[in-house]
């Protein structure tokens, strides 16, 4: 409990943390070429990546880098040493730092000698960083696509994977879950989003009996596992806090052998700084 107490109040210091800043300040266009990569499949921040300003996301960076050693939170405990790694670095090695982060969601990037940073910390803390930068980027990039035309087991906005899944609607249709960026596309009820097995003989799941909006969708194909909340049985649900308070759940699918699903890039996005 002490952990999701801890969770908690770091996102409400990310909230805090992500009012009016400059950084968010950018436009996207999408021109017809544009238009038909995404509708062939692939994701907006991959054809059109927005303009960011690099000095401003790494002060936003090593902001959520402060948050995480208050709170205790991340893969690893955020030092003194790796605080001052970042602040040591050149105005260059920042930016080459913010951009091979978001690029690649936090996968095959370059890490200055000067950083000392434990596997999977970087990653945790772009990905709380970024959220608020590609959250805007989304809300530009729906108001110039039909999201209902999407049926891919991956974001329509940055190409990552589903973090969760939730049964909406008087028809329980499903819904997946991005939490990288928080876009939520319509996906077929059965099937694997992760590996696309549409046999539901390789699907199966859990059940909580005292909880009946909570299910885990488990594919025995690729062994990963889809938590997924039914809100005609708990009404409508802030999925990123259904997350953290079905912790459980992770441990049960985790403890019969299925691993959570978003770990795999299926597309990688660019960046441009200016």
């Amino acid at each position: 409990m002490d952990r999701i107490k801890r969770l908690a109040d770091f996102y409400l210091e990310l909230m805090d943390l992500e009012k009016d800043k400059p950084f968010l300040e950018f436009t996207v266009s999408f021109d017809s070429e544009q238009m038909q990569q995404w509708s062939q499949g692939q994701a907006a921040l991959a054809i059109a990546p927005p303009e960011i300003e690099a000095a401003g996301v790494f002060t936003h960076f090593y902001s959520v880098a402060k948050a995480c050693q208050r709170w205790q939170v991340g893969p690893k405990p955020v030092t003194e040493e790796f605080l001052k790694g970042l602040e040591e670095l050149s105005q260059g090695q920042r930016e080459e730092l913010i951009v091979s982060l978001f690029r690649v969601k936090g996968k095959n990037f370059k890490v200055p000698e000067e950083i000392k940073a434990p596997s999977g910390l970087l990653e945790f803390i772009a990905a709380n960083a970024f959220k608020p930068l590609l959250k805007k980027y989304g809300d530009m990039v729906l108001s110039q696509v039909k999201i209902s035309n999407w049926r891919k087991g991956y974001c329509p906005i940055c190409g990552d994977q589903p973090t969760l899944a939730k049964l909406t609607g008087k028809d329980g249709h499903r819904e997946l879950y991005c939490e990288r960026c928080e876009m939520n596309w319509h996906f077929e009820r059965l099937g694997c989003p992760y590996c696309e097995e549409e046999g539901a003989s390789e699907a199966s799941f859990i059940a909580i009996d005292e909880n009946k909006q909570y299910r885990v969708y488990l594919c025995d194909k690729c062994k990963r596992y889809l938590k997924t909340v039914d809100e005609r049985e708990c009404g409508e649900v802030d999925l990123l806090c259904e997350d953290l308070a079905t912790t459980a759940l992770d441990e049960i699918a985790q403890a019969e052998g299925y691993q959570r699903g978003n770990h795999k890039d299926y597309c990688f996005s660019g960046v441009i700084t200016r």
